[in-house]
């Protein structure tokens, strides 16, 4: 087996996945097989080692620079980003250790797994749904950190990790069964996908959040990304917790990632619309407004990852259309 440049190892071709067992099968057989090591590519060697060492209280930047160093591709990727308009440095840093001073080692850390995750499917125009994942993870990791940002939480590179993160058992559970899993896509009528994780344990016996979480508690991360991602369509589970609001932010950044699928549905919208300006302090016109900003920061995100995202859709206009349906609703009630 070869190691690409990410660090990611590359998987002979005549490895074959083990077969994935009947269903209905118990949680503890639907898990062994989703995450089974044939099923999955090697986690990033370097950026785990960046998360683990980045860390403990006693890291120094040295140490980081030299672990980053090992892998010339994730340095390359990570002078990009901070390099990007999105960090508004003056002057442009031309070196891994200037990085890591500039930005810090939180913000190096996250930045480095995110960057070395590729897509968990290949990636091509004529596979819609892999398109459709990179955009929902893409576009999740940018809303999420931009809101953090706004919000002024501690940790918006972590969130931006943890938006990328989310939805990864969706795709696990797909690749191991196909057949079953498009039932579950061809549901119509849950423009949010409030029920899917329901759906989904009815079918698996097991929901996607659960199945993302257990394959990042084997690659050692911190529980602050594994349980906010395992609980992100229930962030009220963790109410009362440190990781409660992560949670809902990871709830929100998905429901805004779907937002083009309210606009036949207006009593979706209007949730959509109120969990803004209750929970988030975003009104319709300020939401409106973040929106706008945000569409371009998700497609500088997917060039900077590789990911086909195809056409952001533009969420401002989508959400300007869908309150044009709930004034005409409301003026017209049947």
């Amino acid at each position: 087996m070869a190691v690409s440049m990410t660090g990611w190892i590359t998987r002979s071709a005549t490895t074959r996945p083990l077969p994935a067992p009947s269903l209905p099968a118990s949680r503890e057989v639907v898990l062994e097989a989703v995450l089974n090591p044939s099923r999955l590519p090697t986690p990033p060697a370097i950026a785990l080692r960046v998360v683990e060492a980045a860390s403990r209280p006693e890291c120094r930047p040295g140490e980081i620079v030299a672990l980053l160093s090992q892998d010339p591709g994730l340095c390359a990727k990570l002078l990009k980003a901070v390099n990007s308009v999105q960090y508004g440095l003056i002057r442009p840093v031309g070196s891994i250790e200037r990085a890591v001073i500039v930005v810090g080692l939180n913000k190096v850390r996250s930045l480095a797994l995110g960057l070395s995750l590729p897509a968990m499917r290949p990636q091509s125009r004529s596979d819609p749904a892999a398109r459709e994942h990179s955009l929902a993870a893409v576009g999740g990791a940018i809303i999420a950190r931009e809101l953090s940002a706004r919000l002024r939480y501690p940790a918006p590179e972590n969130d931006l990790v943890a938006g990328l993160l989310r939805d990864l058992g969706g795709l696990l559970l797909q690749q191991t069964f196909p057949a079953a899993w498009a039932t579950l896509a061809a549901h119509v009528g849950d423009p949010l996908e409030e029920e899917q994780c329901q759906r989904e344990r009815e079918v698996f016996g097991v929901d996607h959040a659960e199945v993302a979480a257990e394959l990042l508690r084997s690659w050692n991360l911190p529980d602050d990304v594994i349980e906010p991602i395992r609980h992100h369509h229930h962030p009220d589970r963790l109410v009362g917790t440190p990781r409660a609001s992560r949670a809902e932010l990871l709830w929100f950044a998905g429901l805004l990632t779907r937002l083009e699928a309210t606009v036949e549905y207006p009593a979706a919208l209007d949730r959509v619309l109120a969990v803004a300006e209750d929970r988030f302090s975003l009104p319709r016109n300020d939401l409106a407004e973040f929106l706008q900003e945000i569409v371009p920061k998700i497609d500088q995100f997917a060039k900077l990852l590789s990911r086909d995202i195809g056409n952001c859709p533009d969420y401002g206009a989508i959400l300007t259309a869908g309150e044009d349906e709930l004034l005409k609703l409301t003026a017209n009630p049947e």
